[in-house]
């Protein structure tokens, strides 16, 4: 269902809909966005944003750090509530699917990914600027959600395009409908021209850096697996995980034991990075990827052949955190262009 917001609606429409929410929201920092907990919406603070913040979504369904319990006792998950976060972008949202294959449609299913995905509402936001890393038409994505959302805004210069995605989309309007207006032909126009605009927009920097959608990158990771150039990158590498960590995909985790600050023995979740040299070393001692080269390949067939295969979708949705996080400065289209024969 689409609705129209007239541009000086924005902030009635969103303080309504968050009402009673604990809200996460964009807020700019210099050239960079940041996502924030908040009690509400600040119109003076807050802000959909242009693009993707610096963080990642999945930091709020699949916490980097979560504490599972004490050992040897059966409790249950502390309840939590219910929570809106405002501004995701289709690269973050799209990455949801990759953590619902792995933590809730996979047995067993994980009981706190599955309590924050109930409890979180999703409002998407078409992006309208683009960082010089974002590459997702590359990938078959685009800088606009088409699903996933429970409600997206659709920013143009007449007002924005409301569209709910979900019965929990529809119902969280209830409190905002006195802000609403029927959609006309005009402003779907409008939206569709701006969607366009900014789809050319990031697809051309691609381009201008050697890359384009509908290569096929699959064939290039599984065909370069003995090429030299995972040698040549991994020579960069620092072993720092920055790119798992940042990257809204990765979703790798350990199983820590320890204790508790009341000194019990306990067990937290935490993620981990396929880059760190014993992630795959094995309760023996073996290694199967105990060089950089091997480590650095297996991060790329995961996401170029792996969840193309089992799931039909690529694990990268061309956000450019990597490329931004990276201490050794390797560039993930560099990789790719290497992988395909561009500019060699």
């Amino acid at each position: 269902m689409a609705y129209k917001l007239p541009l000086n609606k924005l902030d009635d429409f969103l303080k309504a809909v968050c009402g009673g929410r604990i809200v996460f929201v964009p807020e700019q920092a210099e050239d960079d966005f940041h996502l924030v907990r908040a009690d509400a919406w600040e119109p003076e603070v807050h802000t959909l944003g242009a693009f993707r913040p610096v963080e990642p979504l999945k930091s709020l369904v699949f916490p980097p750090r979560e504490f599972l319990g004490e050992l040897g006792k059966t409790s249950g998950i502390p309840p939590m509530k219910e929570r809106i976060v405002l501004g995701v972008k289709n690269c973050d949202l799209s990455a949801l699917k990759i953590h619902d294959y792995v933590f809730l449609k996979s047995d067993p299913v994980d009981p706190y990914y599955a309590q924050a995905r109930e409890k979180t509402l999703v409002i998407s936001c078409d992006c309208t600027d683009a960082r010089e890393v974002c590459f997702c038409p590359v990938v078959g994505e685009q800088p606009y959600a088409e699903e996933g959302f429970d409600i997206n805004i659709s920013p143009t210069s007449s007002g924005y395009v409301i569209e709910t995605g979900s019965e929990r989309g529809e119902h969280a309007l209830e409190p905002a409908k006195q802000h609403l207006e029927a959609t006309d032909e005009a402003i779907l126009k409008a939206r569709e021209a701006a969607r366009k605009a900014m789809y050319k927009r990031v697809a051309d920097q691609a381009a201008a850096k050697g890359l384009k959608p509908d290569l096929d990158l699959r064939k290039a990771i599984l065909e370069s697996e003995e090429s030299d150039l995972w040698n040549t990158f991994a020579e960069d590498c620092v072993e720092c995980g920055a790119c798992n960590l940042v990257c809204c995909t990765c979703h790798c985790f350990l199983l820590s034991d320890g204790l508790s600050k009341e000194g019990v023995p306990a067990r937290v979740k935490q993620w981990d990075s396929c880059l760190y040299r014993n992630f795959a070393r094995v309760a023996g001692g073996a290694n199967p990827r105990a060089h950089r080269a091997e480590r650095l390949y297996n991060r790329f067939d995961k996401k170029f052949n792996f969840f193309p295969q089992i799931l039909g979708v690529v694990a990268c949705d061309g956000c450019g955190r990597c490329i931004e996080a990276c201490t050794g400065k390797i560039d993930i289209r560099e990789v790719l262009k290497s992988a395909l024969g561009i500019g060699n």
